[in-house]
Parts: C-alpha cells; sequence; structure tokens
C-alpha cells in the first residue's frame, strides 16, 4: 500500500505554532553546544591577550641577552647573528658598562650602546641630528653637555640632541631593554646612567679604549602579536628553533611565552571542564522539549495518525512521519542557532578570536545534536503512537516510574560530594601568588547542583499541592478559586515551566554572583598587595610630593626584616594616594598592629620600639600582618628601608611629575593592574560568565514554555473563560484571575531560584579564591541588580501570557466552542 509521505512537509504548515516551537527549541538547543565549542576556545585567546598585555610584546619572539661579553664581540654581534639566523631580521642592541667619560665638562659615569632605530623612538628636547651623540637630559644637566661639544678631546662624535630621559612605564619598543635603558640609581650594583647613543655600529665599534669595556648585547626578533594559542604556540617553536643555533656560553635565552602558552592551554581545559556539566543538563532539557514538541505533533495529528495505523503504518514509521514533518524545522533551527552562537560570540565570551577549525568543531557539535533531536523525534513519535493505538490505557507505567523515582535526593548527594571536593580539593592553588591553580569541574558544579536539587523539589511540592488542591474550596474569591483550578488542569505543563524557571533565575544569579565576585576579588587583592593604583621607588631625601601628584599621592615608606614588614605613613596624606580601605583617619596618627602581628614590644631597622595599642584587621601592602609608624615618630629617613610614592593616578603620570621636579627614579616601580597574576580569577569569572549565558537562555526557554502552555490550552481557556464571563466574571476579573495564576508560577520560580542561588553562591564564593594568602577573600556582590531584572522579566513575560489568554476569551464564540 502507498503511503502519502512526501505530502508530509507541506502538511506540516497547516500548524505554523509547532513549526515555530521546533525551530526555537533547535535553536536554543544548538545555540547552547556550539556557544560551549566557541566559549571554551575563545578563553585560550582571552588569556594569551590578558597574560600578552603584562609582558613586553616586542620580547614576545624567543630572544638572547648576552652579558659581559668583550667589546669586540659586542660589536661583531650584528654581523654574527645575520650570518647565523639570515632568515628573519634582527633587532641588534650593544651596550658597554659605565665608564668615566670627558664631555668638556667636569668627568661623569655614562654609558654608550647602539640600536638600530632608537633615536627614531626617544623625545628631542634639542637638536636632533642623527649624525652624533644623543645625550639624555640627566647626564647634560649634570655636566653642562651643549649640542657641538665633542667628548674626549674630541675622539667621539659632536652632540647632535639631547633627549628626555625614558621612565617607567617604557613604550612597547623599548621594554625589552628596561633592564639595559632605565638606570636603577637607588642600587649600588646597577648601573646609574642612562645610555648615550652612539649614531652606528660603526661608531659603536670605534669607541675609544677607555670606554670599549665590558659590553651587553641583546638580540630580539620583532614579530607580529600572537593573538589565539595556536598562533603563540607558533611562534614560541619557531622562534625557539631560530635562536637554538645562536646560544651557548655566557648567552641567555629569553622565551616569555612559554607560561603563557602553557596556562593558556589550561585555562582552555579548566573553562571546558567546567561548563561541560550545565552544558550537558541543558542539552537533556533541550531534547526534553523535542520530545515535548512530538508529543504535541503527535495530538494534533492523532486522526491522521490513526489513519495511517489502520492502513498498516507501525509506530517506528509513524515516528518517521514525525521526522518528516518536524525534521526540516529541526534542521533549520540547528543553523540559525550555530549562526546566533557565532554572532553572539562577543557577547558571552571573552574574546571574538577563535583558533583555526573551531567553528568546524562547532558545527559537528551541533550535527550531533541535531541527530540526537531526530532520533529523539522518531523515539517519542514511536512510544507516543505504541501507547495511543497499542496500549492504550498501560502505557503510563514507565512515565510515572520516572516521575515517582526521588531524583533530587540524587542531586542532592551530588551538592554534598561537590561541597566536600570545594573545600578539599576543588581549587589547588600554586606557591606563586596568583598562579595558575588546578581547578576541579566537579567543584564548581556545588553552587548549580544546589539550584538543579531546589527545582526538583519545587517541581514535586507544587504537582503534590496541584494534586491536592481540589480540596481548596475559596468560591467567595472567583478570582483565586479559577486560577488554582486552571493550575490544576494542566499540572504537567506547570510544574514543566516550574521546574525550567527555578533553573533559568538561579543559574543566572549563581553565575553573576560568582563572575562578579571573582572580577572585584582582583581588583581589591591587587590593591591590596600593591598598595596604591601606582608606585614608584623615591630616595630618602625626598619628603615633598611635586604640585602635579598634591591630592592624589603619599609619600610611603616600607622596612622588612625577614617575616616582619612595617609601613611608614604620612596621616596627611595617606589616604590621598592609597588604595581605599576602611580606616579611621585619627588613628593613623599612632602607631598602629595590623591583624595577626603579635602583641608584643617589636623593633625594626629604622623605627623606634613599637607596642601599639590600637588595632586594624586588615592594611595595604600588609595585608593581615604587620604595623604601621606614622612618618613623625621617625628620627632618620635614611635608616628606614625604603621609600615610595603611592598613587591614585597612572604609573606614567607618577614618573614623569617626579622626573620633571628632578627626583631620581629606580626601576622597582609598577601598577596595581600587574601586581596580582589575574589568570586565575578571570579563568572562573569566564566559566560562571558563560554559566550566565546559558541561564539565559533557559530563562528564553521557560518563558516560550510558559507562552506555549496558555497557547496548547487555548481551547480549553477560552471556554472556561466565557462560561466564566456568562456567569457574571467581568474583563478585569479575569485579567486578574490570569495574572494571579501565571503570576504564582513566574513568582515561584524567581523566589526559589534567587534563594537557591544565594544559599550556594554564599557558600561557594569565599572558597573560590585563587589567592587565599591575599586579603581579603571574595564576597558575594550585590544582589540587587540581578533581583530587579529578574523581577522585572518575569512581570513582563507574565503580562503577555495573562495578554494572550484573555484575548482568547474576549475573542472567542462559545456556540462554535460547544460544537468544537
Amino acid at each position: 500500500m502507498q503511503i502519502p509521505w512526501r505530502a508530509a512537509p507541506r502538511a506540516a504548515l497547516s500548524s505554523p505554532l509547532t513549526l515555530l516551537v521546533s525551530v526555537v527549541t533547535a535553536l536554543l538547543l544548538s545555540f547552547v553546544v556550539a556557544a560551549a565549542v566557541l566559549h571554551s576556545a575563545a578563553s585560550g585567546s582571552a588569556a594569551i591577550d590578558y597574560q600578552q598585555d603584562r609582558l613586553c610584546t616586542e620580547a614576545l619572539h624567543p630572544s638572547l641577552e648576552a652579558t659581559g661579553v668583550s667589546h669586540q664581540q659586542a660589536a661583531d654581534a650584528p654581523r654574527v647573528i645575520k650570518e647565523l639566523a639570515p632568515d628573519r631580521e634582527a633587532l641588534v642592541g650593544t651596550y658597554v658598562r659605565e665608564r668615566r667619560a670627558d664631555f668638556g665638562g667636569a668627568p661623569t659615569d655614562a654609558k654608550f650602546g647602539y640600536r638600530p632605530g632608537a633615536t627614531d623612538h626617544l623625545e628631542v628636547l634639542e637638536g636632533g641630528g642623527k649624525d652624533g651623540l644623543w645625550v639624555p637630559k640627566s647626564i647634560a644637566d649634570t655636566v653642562g653637555v651643549r649640542l657641538g661639544g665633542r667628548g674626549l678631546g674630541g675622539r667621539l662624535p659632536p652632540v647632535t640632541a639631547i633627549y628626555a630621559d625614558l621612565l617607567d612605564p617604557l613604550p612597547a619598543w623599548w621594554c625589552s631593554e628596561r633592564h639595559f635603558v632605565v638606570p636603577n640609581v637607588l642600587d649600588r650594583d646597577e648601573l646609574a646612567t642612562a645610555v648615550v647613543w652612539l649614531p652606528s655600529a660603526e661608531a659603536f665599534a670605534a669607541l675609544p679604549p677607555e670606554l670599549a669595556g665590558t659590553a651587553d648585547v641583546t638580540v630580539r626578533f620583532p614579530a607580529d602579536v600572537p593573538r589565539t594559542v595556536d598562533e603563540a604556540a607558533t611562534l614560541l617553536r619557531e622562534g625557539t628553533e631560530r635562536i637554538a643555533p645562536l646560544g651557548g656560553g655566557a648567552v641567555r635565552t629569553v622565551s616569555p611565552l612559554v607560561l603563557p602558552v602553557e596556562n593558556a592551554r589550561q585555562t582552555v581545559t579548566n573553562v571546558r571542564s567546567a561548563v561541560l556539566g550545565l552544558t550537558l543538563i541543558s542539552l537533556l532539557i533541550g531534547l526534553a522539549g523535542v520530545a515535548t514538541v512530538t508529543v504535541q505533533w503527535a495530538q494534533r495529528r492523532q486522526a491522521e495518525l490513526r489513519l495511517l495505523w489502520v492502513r498498516g503504518a507501525g509506530p517506528l514509521a509513524l515516528g518517521g512521519r514525525g521526522v518528516l514533518e518536524l525534521g526540516l524545522p529541526l534542521v533549520l533551527g540547528g543553523v540559525l542557532g550555530l549562526g546566533t552562537a557565532r554572532l553572539l560570540l562577543p557577547v558571552y565570551a571573552p574574546s571574538e578570536l577563535l583558533p583555526p577549525g573551531t567553528v568546524t568543531t562547532a558545527a559537528l557539535a551541533v550535527v550531533v545534536v541535531v541527530a540526537l533531536s531526530l532520533v529523539v523525534t522518531v523515539a517519542t513519535g514511536a512510544l507516543r503512537t505504541h501507547r495511543m493505538f497499542q496500549v492504550s490505557g498501560g502505557g503510563n507505567r514507565l512515565r510515572k516510574v520516572l516521575t515517582a523515582l526521588p531524583w533530587e535526593l540524587a542531586t542532592a548527594a551530588l551538592a554534598v560530594w561537590a561541597w566536600n571536593r570545594v573545600q578539599h580539593s576543588g581549587l589547588a592553588t600554586t606557591t606563586k601568588i596568583g598562579g595558575l591553580p588546578r581547578i576541579d569541574a566537579a567543584a564548581l558544579a556545588f553552587p548549580l547542583l544546589v539550584v538543579l536539587t531546589a527545582a526538583l523539589l519545587t517541581a514535586r511540592l507544587a504537582k503534590w499541592a496541584l494534586a491536592s488542591s481540589h480540596r481548596v474550596k475559596v468560591w467567595s474569591k472567583p478570582v483565586a478559586q479559577l486560577a488554582i483550578r486552571r493550575l490544576a488542569a494542566g499540572a504537567g505543563p506547570v510544574t514543566g515551566v516550574l521546574l525550567i524557571g527555578v533553573l533559568a533565575v538561579g543559574t543566572m544569579a549563581v553565575g553573576t554572583a560568582i563572575a562578579g565576585s571573582q572580577k572585584t576579588a582582583l581588583d581589591v587583592k591587587s590593591g591590596m598587595y600593591a598598595g596604591a593604583n601606582s608606585y614608584a621607588q623615591i630616595p630618602s631625601e625626598v619628603t615633598e610630593l611635586p604640585q602635579a601628584l598634591r591630592g592624589n599621592s603619599t609619600i610611603v615608606g616600607f622596612v622588612k626584616q625577614y617575616d616582619r614588614t612595617a609601613l611608614v605613613v604620612d596621616p596627611r596624606t595617606f589616604r590621598d594616594g592609597a588604595f581605599p580601605v576602611e580606616v579611621d583617619p585619627a588613628l593613623l596618627t599612632q602607631p598602629l598592629r595590623v591583624g595577626n602581628a603579635p602583641r608584643r614590644e617589636v623593633e625594626l631597622p629604622g623605627l623606634p620600639r613599637l607596642e601599639p595599642d590600637a588595632w586594624v584587621p586588615s592594611f595595604p601592602k600588609l595585608g593581615t600582618s604587620g604595623w604601621v609608624v606614622p612618618v613623625d615618630r621617625i628620627e632618620d629617613r635614611g635608616d628606614v628601608g625604603s621609600w615610595y610614592v603611592w598613587s591614585s593616578r597612572p604609573l606614567a603620570e607618577v614618573t614623569a611629575a617626579l622626573s620633571a621636579d628632578g627626583v631620581k627614579l629606580s626601576r622597582n616601580s609598577d601598577e596595581k593592574k600587574k601586581a596580582v597574576q589575574g589568570l586565575p580569577f578571570l579563568t572562573i569569572q569566564w566559566t560562571f560568565a558563560f554559566v550566565t549565558a546559558l541561564g539565559a537562555v533557559l530563562a528564553v526557554v521557560a518563558s516560550i514554555a510558559l507562552l506555549l502552555a496558555v497557547e496548547v490550552r487555548r481551547r480549553q481557556n477560552a471556554l472556561s473563560g466565557a462560561f466564566s464571563t456568562r456567569m457574571g466574571l467581568g474583563p478585569a476579573a479575569m485579567l486578574r484571575s490570569h495574572l494571579l495564576e501565571l503570576g504564582a508560577v513566574a513568582a515561584g520560580a524567581v523566589v526559589v531560584g534567587l534563594a537557591a542561588s544565594a544559599a550556594s553562591s554564599g557558600f561557594t564564593v569565599p572558597k573560590l579564591d585563587p589567592a587565599p594568602r591575599l586579603t581579603p577573600a571574595p564576597q558575594v556582590p550585590d544582589a540587587l541588580p540581578v533581583l530587579v531584572g529578574t523581577v522585572a522579566g518575569s512581570v513582563l513575560v507574565v503580562l503577555v501570557a495573562a495578554w494572550i489568554a484573555v484575548r482568547s476569551v474576549r475573542s472567542a464564540k462559545i456556540g462554535e466552542l460547544i460544537r468544537g
């Protein structure tokens, strides 16, 4: 017998709502899977980008540094490098160590160097000719160097330019040479002058013997900045092979990309393993949605399916009919889901850059998901028709068994196991502050398991309550009575929407809380560790701040002996420059004991004997252990170990202001953003940012499910509403009844979801601390924005669903409903 299967795709157009729901379900399902693949890969690119921002881009390519070589070896270095590495242009810097030099005035210490293109990256103050010496302003001011002067009795090239000394933070072109071009005037074992630049390599080779002593050589290979893990790994591999023949002896190999590549790969692994669990849960929910759509299709097609059954089609063939009608929408939804995941990558992923082949991998994952959806459609259609036509009345046994099983007990047990992982091995920190920890995916699943358990328990309690709701009789309030009866009549869809709603709200809240806590923890820990937004070491003689730094900076002394540390602060200006901390300003005028510092008399170099009565729990730079002394208690500033300017301004502004004021700076300066390795915090933040995105997807699913439940019950709602209207129930009361019905479901999802997320996040956030030795511990951020956004979204969905329900009642024709 020929069955008209070819007409199935066209017949599907008679149920546009079913087709639309199929497309949206497949879209969301495919989006989740594709987004998980893309997000994990993008986290590696984000890790590379974050780490190279903390590194010197000029030295990302593996390079060489030779120290303590002869002047002749340094002069020959460019030629030797060109012969050994002809395939890549090398940037060779040559520097002689400091010697006494005469520029026509009083002799002074100076070092001479040459690096191709150096004069193109300096700020000229006087002159500018490139055929002579370029002298730093610090030397020119010291000995009165003038343009045109020739040092060493005319044996040096003439001075053709005076340039501004290089200061931290260095421009990218200079950052690789920091150790050779920035003087460290506060360390006697380090160079104390900037570089006098020679006009050519020949001029460097022709330096007089009294200047041509021990030399240093740097060999850099300029390269494009890698943006993905694969690009960084390729640059590291090829660069290492390129410099391998050049090493040996006093040559030191510098490969700053080794650890970043390793960390980036570990980050990808961590993020992928962390999001895998929730992705699988979302996949199961999506496949359950496909099964639900198939059941609704079977109900709509029951008459036609019965006819095909009578003509000899079996359950499997009828399930295939479902694929013929729903298959194309599912495939279309899969394609749209992949496209949406790629298009929205900047919204949910930490980077827009993907390694080659990532989109292909995501497409393959979507193909697998679509195939699973088609299999679920066939299986659901076959089982549904089998129950309808072969074992009618006895096919609910499996569903009753699955429903009766206490799944919430299983998820609660998993949550207990995950909590144990959180406490003991969930986040294994390294010995290095902020080093990349080993992240246990099972531990990160704890808050999500708590939310899942709460969702399952809520759904079960709601089912029991609705099953017993017939005992509730509040006909004196017909609005409430009708709402309860409608809820009881749709107990299945109601519990399903409630389950997904709790998951959506709880997942979004958990993701937002943990991601926000990691972001705040990184900022606060970095500030407490560095002490300020930026800092620069200064000589002890500097007691006043330059005008440009007044009101935003302070001078702080630092003393360290063994494991004991102390700060010397100026109570008048400390709060201007230090990282904001809750300390009573009056306490800064007396010695303070910080945290767990011993309550006894202590004596540190350069400080008076201390036995403070006042105590504070923590303090910038000291953390939770140390002492604080007002500067007016210090007798000799020179006895204090080191002095710094702490500022709320960027480092470039601080060093520029100090240099303009004549303050000699060392290389000991840095900024808060580079003080602590933030990648461990960012890894957890990126993971839970994706959790938030999945929560948003689940929220869309819950909203669609609620609207679909209202649409599917359109006839029942219209019939009961029409009769209620004939019995005297007004339009406003009808609207309130539907708002009460749908609002109860939405409110239950919001309340339970937020409560579960608050409880799980409150326990989890303090434990997810990649740098526990730094204070303070992560804290749960303000939940008000999440609460307001969730409530507003829920109210909007409830209003739309109630409007649809009331509209169906008001537009219904009761005669046709009764006949239908």
